[in-house]
């Protein structure tokens, strides 16, 4: 009697607690809310309401995942649908535009994400600048961390075999049948679990917790729910104790972990890889010396704001007998109100109080930086405050690349013909700023008659000039002179002709006779400078004994913005017009796709801001259009007698007084293809446009997959193929409406749809190769025939659906 082998029978699992799938459902979505919660923290402001909503997508796309998971036909196909779709969402629940996601705008959106990376390195968290894209990426990075930890748990890992035609349903008698999926939830649970500790961590470190024993002992048990709760049995018996002992055990060094001063996932190291350069810092005081910094035309900050301006750091209101300096920058003092910078009746001139957002990018510096006056300074997480002098706002701590804030200033942009009208020099606010200090040859003791020029009574010292406001056609009187000793005279008119400035004082007088207004002797002194004067950045050497801006004005008249903004504020204090020189950032250029102006630090610039009493503070910029600074905003023109305000926006770019008072220059205006857009070097940046690389990437995992999936298929053998031949004949049928019955043999099919010789074949090849002892692959030519077949009688549509049925190429 022959001996029958029969299988062992298979060890039953006892009973679970839970169902798999729902016991480690349970945990992902209390860990992931716990993390959620923590990372919310991160953006002043967010509610927590966003941080559930990240859960709720992540614990739908996990639940989608198991219900593909549990589809007979198309399971993949169903499961990467699903992936896409919960990386859709995750993206929806963060807080950007929909719109970003259309083909035109996806390089704006690559760049805003780009930005906010390269921003997480700086700021301080919780983020509340101005600037969005930090704090979108920050809830972008929460949500993604959410769905792929949910995704990862629970992404299938098993395979399938349904029963499809012409196999039995059933294993034969007496094999071990396949492992299902069913059997457990699959997944990578410590992949997971690493994304939801990334999640909980990182905020606890950036922010510190004030209880991080029990977060620790929280997040460790929650980390063992979710790996072991869902093998966990029926009767857990000592189960539960071992699932608190693991508890308990890993609270303190996660605790320690969470509390420590060096995170283990230090974001902003990573960020700061991705990120720019070392920071630029800029010294904005005068050398007139060659331009020797490096400009290489990084991106330092942008403005969001609605006109353009000149984008002012520091104030330099001193001139100290050879160049101008800002002697208030450091010194110590009581904060100014900003209002001690405007003309008394600011207040009616409601539109000229802009709102600038400004981003910072690749500087560091202290300074807030703005535009005309600084009213107030929002949306930042450093510390401001007014400076001593009016009207500028510094920072306790340095701002970075990555801060942002919001700026609210005053911007006087008074007409031409405004200007003309309004007088200068008669607030007395303002009699600081008509002072000049020059070294001048003084008396310090009476002269006899045989002194000389040379004579040891005649000494070197420093005058205090005081200039007197500004009288029509050079009527006014002549200036005040001021010693540090006692001395006979105090005729600063005297003073100056012993300076090194005697010519230069003799050209004010010159242009001060020929002006009837403080806006004609502005007009007179933006005409001198242009009239022979070249720019250039290695200006020749002034004579020597010569101070250098007099030899400026008369011997080598060439010369960058630092020259320009010097002589001309030298000039307008001596004709008795209030007047400073400012310096930061010309207005750059605009970008269409970023709505904001870009600033490089080519940028970097300097200008002259002149008093008018009805005004205030209006900009002059008399440096030639030749500057690289993408300037002339505020270039000068006659008062218009029949033209609008701002005067013609398509006027010549050769020289200041060929522009606008408070016009733009055209090739500011980034415009794709135009004057200042990619192409001239604009706001746009330049270079190949993004999509041609994302193409050429996506070619190449296209190129990659196809390599994969064709080694793969080769490995598996001739059956392997022909088992995938049967289920796409499987697919076709059910596409083109020929559904089968249960119970249909390839043989039926072959009976059916078999008419023609190459479709009988085709059918044939898959019915010897499922049984045969050796499987030939079917033709081409008969995977045609059969596509006909499946047409036959339908019509047009018919012939469209067998197409899509069964497709030439082989899935």
């Amino acid at each position: 009697m022959e001996e029958t082998a029969t299988a062992p029978p298979a060890q039953r699992r006892p009973p679970a607690l839970l169902p798999a799938s729902i016991a480690r459902l349970g945990g992902f979505a209390a860990l992931a809310l716990l993390g959620a919660l923590q990372w919310q923290r991160m953006v002043g402001g967010l509610p927590a309401a966003r941080a559930l909503l990240w859960v709720l997508v992540a614990v739908g796309a996990a639940g989608a995942v198991l219900w593909a998971d549990g589809r007979r036909r198309r399971r993949a196909g169903a499961t990467l649908g699903v992936a896409g779709l919960a990386l859709l969402a995750a993206y929806a629940v963060s807080g950007l535009e929909l719109g970003l996601l259309k083909p035109r705008r996806l390089d704006e959106l690559a760049s805003g994400l780009s930005h906010g990376i390269e921003a997480l390195a700086s700021v301080q968290m919780p983020y509340v600048g101005a600037d969005p894209w930090p704090g979108l990426t920050l809830q972008l990075l929460g949500a993604l961390l959410c769905v792929l930890a949910a995704l990862l748990a629970f992404w299938p890992r098993t395979q399938r075999t349904p029963p499809s035609l012409g196999r039995p349903a059933q294993a034969p008698a007496g094999t071990a049948t396949q492992r299902t999926a069913s059997a457990d939830t699959g997944g990578y649970p410590f992949l997971s679990l690493a994304l939801l500790l990334v999640l909980v961590a990182a905020p606890v470190v950036s922010l510190g917790g004030t209880q991080p024993v029990a977060l620790g002992l929280v997040l460790t048990a929650l980390t063992v729910c979710f790996l072991w709760l869902e093998r966990l049995p029926l009767r857990p018996g000592l189960g539960i104790a071992a699932m608190l002992a693991l508890a308990v055990a890993g609270a303190l060094p996660l605790a320690s972990v969470a509390d420590g001063e060096d995170p283990w996932f230090d974001y902003k190291a990573f960020a700061e890889g991705l990120g720019p350069d070392e920071p630029l810092r800029f010294d904005w005081g005068h050398s007139y010396g060659p331009i020797t910094w490096s400009r290489d035309g990084a991106e330092v900050l942008r403005v969001a704001a609605r006109d353009p301006s000149y984008w002012k750091v520091r104030d330099l209101e001193d001139f100290d007998g050879a160049t101008w300096i800002d002697s208030g920058a450091n010194r110590p003092g009581v904060a100014s109100s900003p209002a001690l910078d405007l003309a008394l009746d600011w207040r009616s001139q409601l539109a000229w109080r802009e709102t600038l957002k400004v981003t910072l990018r690749r500087i560091q510096t202290r300074d807030v930086i703005g535009a005309g006056t600084t009213l107030g300074v929002e949306d930042t997480a450093r510390d401001v405050a007014p400076s001593v002098e009016p009207g500028l706002w510094r920072s306790q701590t340095e701002f970075r690349g990555g801060d942002s804030y919001t700026v609210e200033a005053y911007v006087p942009r008074p007409s031409a013909a405004d200007l003309g009208e309004s007088t200068s020099g008669a607030d007395s606010r303002r009699l600081d700023d008509l002072d000049l200090v020059i070294p001048t040859e003084r008396e310090s003791a009476p002269r006899g008659d045989s002194a000389a020029a040379g004579d040891p009574s005649r000494l070197r010292s420093q005058a205090e000039l005081r200039f007197a406001p500004f009288a029509a056609f050079g009527r006014g009187p002549a200036p005040d002179a001021a010693y540090p000793t006692p001395v006979r005279s105090h005729d600063g008119d005297k003073a100056l002709r012993s300076s090194p400035y005697a010519r230069t004082w003799q050209l004010a007088k010159q242009l001060g006779r020929q002006s009837e207004t403080p806006y004609d002797y502005v007009l007179a002194v933006n005409r001198y400078l242009q009239d022979g004067f070249t720019y250039d950045e290695v200006p020749r050497p002034v004579p020597a004994g010569t101070a250098t801006l007099e030899g400026f004005l008369f011997d080598t008249r060439s010369g960058y913005c630092q020259q320009y903004s010097a002589a001309m504020a030298l000039l307008l204090r001596m004709g008795g017009i209030p007047a400073r020189v400012a310096t930061g950032f010309s207005p750059g250029g605009y970008s269409e796709r970023k709505q904001a102006w870009i600033v490089r630090d080519t940028d970097a610039h300097s200008w002259v801001e002149a008093w008018f009493d009805e005004w205030g503070w209006v900009t002059f910029d008399p440096t030639p259009a030749g500057t690289p600074a993408r300037s002339q905003i505020a270039a000068l023109e006659r008062p218009p007698e029949t033209s609008s305000d701002r005067g013609d926006a398509a006027s010549s770019s050769e020289g200041g007084s060929a522009a606008r008072t408070g016009g733009v220059r055209p090739d500011l205006l980034g415009r794709p293809g135009g004057p200042g857009g990619a192409a001239s070097g604009g706001g746009e940046e330049g270079g190949p446009a993004w999509w041609w690389f994302a193409l050429a990437g996506l070619l190449l995992l296209s190129l990659a997959a196809w390599a994969l999936l064709r080694r793969r298929r080769r490995s598996e053998g001739p059956v392997a193929e022909l088992d995938r031949a049967v289920r796409e004949l499987e697919a076709a049928l059910r596409r083109s409406g020929r559904p089968w019955t249960v119970g249909t043999t390839l043989q039926q099919l072959e009976q059916r749809l078999g008419r023609t010789p190459e479709a009988a074949a085709y059918l044939r090849a898959l019915r010897a190769g499922r049984f045969a002892p050796t499987a030939t692959a079917p033709t081409a030519g008969g995977r045609r025939a059969l596509r006909r077949e499946l047409a036959s009688g339908r019509g047009p549509r018919g012939r469209l659906r067998a197409l899509w049925a069964l497709p030439p190429w082989r899935a």
